[in-house]
């Protein structure tokens, strides 16, 4: 017992230490977090390129070949694809332009409408709207001086330089991981100490699994939704079914919250284009896109990703949009994921004192585990 008790004592003081470190590295950081973005972009690349790159390699091919060959065939395939794609969405963009001075009118006379409804005594409205002409006299920007306007307009550059350098930056450290990854998992590796480099391995065995598995089955599945959510607005003949249907798809890689944002510009469009029918007809073309994702691809093309309960995945994306914008958006599940499982593994085998599945026992889900020289990095 008193042993026992000792041993929940220096574990209690080790996590401590622990929380005291991940503070510091926290706030470290926190002031360098500039340089995160681009790091973020590059990991998602890695996890995406890597197979094609390793099935190359091991095929002959040396890996900076492989990975410029990954490079070229996803370039020349975005190209294509946007060669073939053009014609229809100029066509479409063509016909709303035609009729986007109608829309405006149309969408300005609503406004005014409910404006003078919102004022009137014998109505029971709980705000007032403005009218159009209201609206446009407060953000008309008269009271803006010189000055102001040089500042907005200085941060606004700033804020599209910072973002070309992330999508410039990022595939650029991608490759050169891709290229050099063998090498620094050995590097990598010879940190480890030997006594702890198996258990080590095992938990990045895992996480590869489960990050790499999240990001290559989220783009597959927002793929589909993607197709099927265009090929269901087509149906219903909403003008830019093709852009609204991208967007659903783009959207659905973001868990739970994805689709019901990736539905609102396709309802936009139909209040503006059509009328109350149509955004029903996408409503529903939506509800029943992401119905069959929910029972039928999502389980099929992620069953070996991870598995948190709804109530942690909206949490998760409480907390880290909140922190990272889209980024933490985007990193929310795969970072909840990771501190599940080596929150679990750590908890199972030093306070419980119990065999890990895999490691110290046979894993009962038929995995094995990683052998020697198993990648730490995907």
């Amino acid at each position: 017992m008193e042993e026992r008790i000792r041993s929940l004592g220096r574990t209690a003081w080790a996590l401590v230490g622990i929380t005291l470190v991940l503070c510091i590295i926290g706030a470290i950081g926190w002031t360098i977090r500039v340089v995160f973005p681009p790091l973020v972009l590059a990991g998602i690349i890695v996890f995406l390129a890597n197979p094609v790159v390793t099935m190359l390699h091991r095929r002959g091919l040396p890996r900076v070949l492989g990975a410029a060959v990954t490079y070229l065939a996803f370039f020349v395939s975005v190209g294509l694809l946007g060669l073939l794609l053009s014609p229809l969405l100029a066509n479409q963009f063509d016909q709303l332009s035609e009729r986007l001075p109608e829309i405006r009118k149309d969408v300005e006379d609503q406004i005014d409408k409910y404006a003078e409804r919102s004022s009137e005594e014998q109505e029971d409205w709980f705000i007032k709207i403005p009218s159009v002409k209201e609206i446009e006299d407060q953000t008309s920007g008269n009271d803006q001086d010189l000055g102001d306007q040089v500042t907005t307009v200085r941060h606004a550059v700033v804020r599209v330089f910072h973002i070309g350098l992330i999508l410039i930056l990022g595939p650029i450290v991608a490759f050169y991981l891709l290229m050099d990854l063998p090498d620094v998992r050995r590097r990598c590796e010879e940190l480890i100490p030997e006594a702890s480099k198996p258990r080590v391995l095992f938990l990045a065995h895992r996480l590869n699994q489960i990050i790499g598995g999240f990001f290559r089955g989220q783009l597959l599945v927002a793929f589909i939704v993607g197709c099927m959510v265009s090929a269901g607005l087509f149906a219903i003949r909403l003008p830019l079914w093709l852009v609204v249907g991208m967007i659903a798809g783009l959207f659905n890689i973001i868990p739970l919250i994805g689709p019901y944002i990736g539905a609102i510009p396709g309802i936009i469009v139909a209040l503006a284009t059509k009328d109350v029918k149509a955004a029903i007809g996408v409503a529903i073309v939506m509800v029943v896109a992401q119905q069959i994702d929910n029972h039928f691809i999502t389980p099929f093309v992620m069953k070996r990703a991870v598995h948190l309960h709804p109530a942690a995945v909206v949490l998760a994306l409480l907390v880290f949009g909140t922190l990272g914008g889209f980024f933490g958006l985007l990193l929310a599940v795969p970072l909840t994921a990771t501190l599940k499982v080596v929150g679990g593994h750590l908890w199972r085998r030093y306070v419980l004192g119990v065999s890990v599945p895999g490691l110290d026992e046979p894993d009962p889900s038929g995995n094995d585990p990683p052998e020697e020289g198993v990648m730490i990095m995907p």
